[in-house]
């Protein structure tokens, strides 16, 4: 990410601000500048965001703060393309978009975004946030691979833990090349789990570096998403990353659709 930008999009509400401390650690890591962006109409003058925002917490060296009119996920995406960004942190709702799984343009956004794009509750507000403790679920297909990756440089530039969930249940199994079918004894892991977690650990290392990241793995029984949102509010979750193969219509994506209705940390998404 050293070579990137991230942009943050902002709409001039309390609740679009609870991006900022995500977007500026996230920056901290990769040595990332950040590209500050208000849509509205009238546009505000840009000394005086900048004040507004400098009063919520101090701006990092070489941020950009650029302000426009028009149509917010329209502008942010054009703008995406134009700076070349590699990364979105965007509030997941609005004002008026409260009890809302993802609000209009969040879901614009991350539909139509060609970088990763971070989604951040907004019922977090603008206190400090820190990256400890990654979480990434993963299906044993290499579809889901997409998102250890930048799951992995994460971590290791943050010195964070690496958790990668794998959950199995009735029926579970995938007919995608390549996959990696979990063991058939879930309620027995000692017989198979030690050769399934150092065969899980190659195919890891083969598709990302983990340097010097610690990973642990973790095996789980159950509904998917109420497995992965149960483990990572007990293990204290900074971030999770998601990857996803870009449907959103009934039936697709039902799992990833419960985890980001309930989630209480920033989520990142992965395009598969």
């Amino acid at each position: 990410m050293s070579d990137a930008v991230i942009l943050v999009p902002l709409d001039g509400s309390e609740l679009a601000l609870a991006a900022l401390p995500v977007a500026k650690v996230l920056g901290e890591i990769g040595q990332t500048p950040l590209h500050i962006l208000h849509v509205g109409d009238p546009e505000p003058a840009v000394e005086g965001l900048r004040s507004r925002l400098g009063r919520k917490a101090p701006m990092p060296d070489g941020v950009v703060i650029e302000t426009r009119a028009g149509v917010p996920a329209t502008e942010i995406l054009r703008a995406a393309e134009e700076i070349k960004s590699r990364l979105i942190v965007i509030c997941k709702q609005s004002a008026g978009d409260r009890g809302e799984m993802l609000g209009h343009t969040a879901m614009k956004v991350l539909h139509d975004a060609s970088c990763p794009v971070v989604l951040v509750p907004p019922e977090r507000g603008s206190t400090p946030w820190r990256l400890h403790h990654v979480l990434v679920p993963h299906d044993g297909t290499p579809t889901t691979s997409a998102a250890l990756q930048p799951a992995a440089e994460l971590a290791e530039r943050a010195h964070a833990e690496l958790l990668v969930v794998h959950i199995t249940g009735v029926g579970a199994g995938s007919a995608e090349p390549g996959s990696l079918p979990a063991p058939r004894y879930v309620d027995q892991p000692q017989h198979e789990w030690p050769a399934w977690t150092n065969e899980f650990v190659k195919r890891l290392a083969s598709v990302c570096q983990l340097g010097h990241v610690h990973v642990r793995i973790q095996l789980a029984h159950g509904d998917p998403a109420a497995e992965i949102l149960r483990i990572s509010e007990r293990q204290a979750t900074d971030l999770m990353v998601l990857a996803w193969r870009g449907r959103w219509e009934i039936p697709h994506a039902a799992p990833l659709k419960d985890i980001l209705r309930e989630a209480h940390c920033p989520i990142m998404m992965v395009r598969a």
